[in-house]
């Protein structure tokens, strides 16, 4: 397969005093004002092409584009015959699911605006609480939970909000007679544009109440905009994805499934997760589906890697027709990089082409990609059409504020941290760093190093930047190490907790894996991960870099805690709170035996609610 066809890099650099602004040299087209611009267009262009596809047993469930319009504006239709109004909310408690898109794009049709919630709050006192908080911040007029089994949850003093099911909204779309209705549902759709408020997405909510990020039209048509004008192959053939990112966080419902409907493609739905329970299913999901796309947290690369150089078959079926792998959110470790090549150069002859990005809730997922070769991990690219980055120096890295139309408006009801947000010329401070691949040569683009408020000092007052730390150890470690956590602030040294990926350790050293030498491999794992330091620290041994203890733990980080977001990254200030005495407790055997690297006998903190943090 050829490389996938993408834009020249090509950049602009205007220095200024204190800071620089950056650019990409392309300009922004036109774009359409809604998602159902896209929606309309693809049901008239390519009516019986798939849009979604989910699991219903040992086979899938699909809607194609003429269906999915025709459901969507049957679904809003009956909204309005219960006389809901344009601008108020509708609280969405549902994983990914056809039902949950339909719905969506049904209420955006008619101004209603989106707030999607993860299910799994459905399961936990912290989690009922928190969906209940979310209630009295947006006020949803309109809910819908998919899981009937599940005891509908308590939204405070909220008593007008209506309850749909899934039998109302195929009801809505079988009885739909009314033609005035149809009228009115023409008028309100006429009326959306993209200054139209489409839908609100929390942040994690990791340095207090998590802030409700307002979405509008013009936000998720521009990016879809400026990422084919950069990744330009997408235009060439409709992409087909299989997915499992959430579409309650940025990269799952902004990212993948506006990227399928802004280009015609299709989505099917992963149910699975990159954990050694949910693995499986998107393995078996992956086998099918062959996709064209495939995008994913490190963590899920780390999670497939193993069984794609298990079975050659599936790594066959995996690599078969991927124009682009893609991914974000954290580091990825070099030697998973490479074996992930190695694989594809297996089944394909060529090796795998690689992207990534960087962006946040607030910029609709995306604000830098690259489109052109990398020389390794870690790059994130140049900024998006239509885009300009405000670069400030800061301790040798620079602070990023950006400004673009795919930039939030603010906050929901908080014009404090709306105000403090962004700066006076209207560029909004994302709170991370970076720095350039070659400072000599912008078009390289750019390379995340963390965020502002992970930094720390320690008890000598040097600065400590803990994503370059975790990016460069995971380059020795590769994906043998599933996450990490640097900590160290007001201290002398700085210790590191991580996790393994636990497939790959019972696979890589299998041949100590039965139960009389389960002491043999855990002392072959450690003497691997003090080699990988050792190496670390050989290249990086100043104060603000070397690592004086690593801690191994066997207890993953909670999700129902909120160490863990959805998408499967560490919340790094929550996991440091809600494990306060253990944390201390390595301090003090990094003083007394300095260089170590140990597992952890037992770290289960005393439970308190993730709010906490």
């Amino acid at each position: 397969m050829s490389s996938p066809r993408l834009a020249p890099a090509a950049t602009v650099m205007a220095h200024r005093t204190g800071d620089a602004l950056y650019a990409t040299g392309q300009s922004l087209r036109p774009y359409p004002q809604t998602l159902l611009d896209h929606l309309d267009a693809w049901a008239c262009d390519a009516p019986d092409r798939v849009f979604l596809a989910e699991r219903d047993g040992e086979e899938w469930r699909a809607v194609r584009y003429a269906a999915a319009r025709d459901r969507v504006h049957g679904i809003a239709r009956g909204l309005l015959q219960d006389g809901v109004f344009a601008g108020t909310t509708l609280l969405l408690i549902d994983g990914n699911s056809i039902a949950h898109a339909l719905l969506s794009l049904a209420a955006m049709a008619i101004g209603v605006i989106v707030v999607p919630v993860s299910p799994v709050h459905l399961h936990s006192a912290q989690g009922l609480a928190r969906i209940a908080s979310i209630a009295q911040r947006v006020r949803p007029v309109l809910a819908y939970m998919a899981d009937a089994a599940v005891p509908r949850p308590s939204l405070g003093d909220i008593d007008a909000c209506q309850w749909l099911s899934l039998e109302m909204l195929v009801d809505a779309t079988a009885q739909d007679t009314d033609n005035g209705l149809h009228a009115l549902f023409h008028e309100r759709r006429a009326q959306i544009n993209g200054d139209t408020w489409a839908k609100f997405l929390l942040t994690s909510g990791s340095t207090g109440l998590p802030k409700i990020v307002i979405h509008t039209q013009r936000m998720l048509c521009a990016q879809q905009q400026q990422m084919a004008q950069l990744w330009q192959f997408l235009e060439d053939s409709p992409p087909v994805l299989c997915d499992w990112l959430p579409w309650n966080h940025t990269s799952g419902g902004n990212n993948s499934f506006n990227m399928t409907l802004r280009n015609g493609g299709t989505l099917f739905i992963d149910e699975g997760r990159p954990t050694l329970k949910g693995i499986g299913q998107s393995v078996c999901n992956l086998r099918d589906v062959s996709p064209t796309w495939y995008t994913n947290v490190p963590l899920g690369y780390a999670a497939l890697l193993p069984h794609l150089e298990a079975d050659a078959s599936f790594a066959d079926a995996f690599f078969r027709r991927l124009d682009l792998l893609v991914y974000g959110g954290a580091p990825l470790p070099a030697d998973l990089w490479q074996r992930m090549d190695a694989l594809c150069r297996r089944s394909t002859g060529h090796a795998a082409h690689w992207a990534s990005g960087w962006g946040l809730t607030e910029t609709t997922s995306t604000s830098a990609i690259t489109h052109f070769e990398t020389a390794g991990t870690g790059e994130i690219g140049v900024p998006l059409p239509g885009m300009s980055f405000k670069l400030s120096a800061r301790r040798g890295l620079y602070a990023v504020a950006v400004k673009g139309p795919n930039v939030t408006p603010g906050y929901l009801g908080d014009e404090e941290r709306t105000r403090e947000a962004f700066d006076d010329e209207g560029f909004f401070r994302t709170g991370d760093l970076v720095s350039f691949v070659d400072p000599s040569t912008p078009d390289a683009g750019l390379r995340y190093e963390g965020r502002v408020s992970d930094e720390f000092k320690l008890g000598s007052g040097i600065w400590v930047v803990p994503g370059r730390i975790k990016a460069n150890l995971l380059s020795h470690t590769g994906p043998l190490v599933q996450d990490l956590v640097v900590a160290g602030p007001g201290r002398t040294q700085l210790v590191v907790f991580l996790w393994l990926n636990a497939e790959l350790a019972g696979r890589d050293f299998e041949d100590l894996a039965d139960d009389e030498t389960q002491g043999a491999r855990s002392k072959a794992i450690l003497n691997f991960l003090e080699g990988a330091v050792a190496s670390y620290n050989a290249v990086h041994s100043g104060g603000s870099e070397s690592i004086a203890r690593v801690c191994v733990l066997l207890e993953p980080p909670s999700a129902a805690f909120g160490e863990l977001t959805d998408k499967g990254t560490i919340n790094q200030r929550c996991f440091l709170s809600r494990r306060a005495d253990f944390v201390e407790a390595q301090y003090l055997q990094a003083a007394r035996r300095p260089g170590g690297v140990e597992f952890a006998a037992s770290e289960s903190p005393t439970l308190f609610p993730a709010s906490a943090c």
